[in-house]
């Protein structure tokens, strides 16, 4: 009887150390794949991360737009340079955070899983495409459809924008730096329950730019299509 026990405690020991794996993984480790081309001309991209809602939140008057709120002038910044990037002839890509429908996600506590409850982009942001990636873990580069449009559209820099900046935009952002990409992080463009200066300084450490975006949008030229 006693062996028994030991057996079954020693089961649920290991279950519990591969499910903490699994999220420290998911949660808190960038991805790593092939390093970028060196392409003839190379274009910009931005990046719009996890602003999303509920797919059963529904429309209408219900959910107005968050005016006044830290919420809603990230959103209309994010506009302004998805409208900004899009004259200029760059890249906008959005990517949604879905978690694999498998037991470990719904142990670990993903609610935002791939089918009935899978999230759509958020209302409030404008839609200009189909480039709508759903990732599986913070750093969206763990979507390869992702990694190879972005080379094939030969893109070497990204703009980041989005959700949240301290977990999903900086893991996104080092999984971009592991490949060899210029990454710049629009700073009122993004948001985070943390404290802002100290999530700043990180990215700068690592190497990652930030800037406001006036100044981001100030270095998009428009090119000829």
């Amino acid at each position: 009887m006693l062996t028994s026990v030991v057996t079954v405690l020693v089961v649920l020991v290991i279950i519990s150390a591969l499910i903490g794996l699994y999220i420290a993984r998911s949660m808190f480790l960038p991805t790593r794949g092939r390093r970028i081309a060196s392409y003839p001309a190379p274009k910009k991209a931005l990046l719009v991360l996890d602003i999303q809602e509920s797919g059963n939140a529904g429309t209408g008057s219900a959910h107005p737009f968050p005016t006044g709120t830290r919420l809603g002038a990230m959103i209309e910044v994010v506009n302004r340079l998805i409208e900004r990037f899009d004259k200029t002839g760059m890249e906008v890509v959005y990517v949604r955070q879905v978690f694999s429908n498998n037991l470990i996600s719904r142990m670990h506590g993903g609610r935002i899983i791939a089918g009935r409850m899978e999230p759509r982009i958020c209302r409030w942001v404008n839609v200009i495409n189909d480039n709508d990636f759903a990732k599986n873990r913070t750093d969206a580069f763990s979507n390869r459809q992702l990694e190879q449009y972005l080379i094939d559209h030969q893109v070497n820099e990204l703009y980041l924008v989005g959700l949240d900046a301290a977990i999903c935009v900086y893991y996104t952002a080092l999984g971009a730096l592991n490949r060899g990409y210029r990454v710049t992080v629009v700073t009122d463009g993004v948001l985070t329950g943390r404290n802002m200066a100290t999530v700043l300084e990180r990215y700068q450490k690592r190497g990652i730019t930030v800037m406001c975006s006036a100044e981001a949008a100030s270095t998009l030229t428009t090119i000829i299509r």
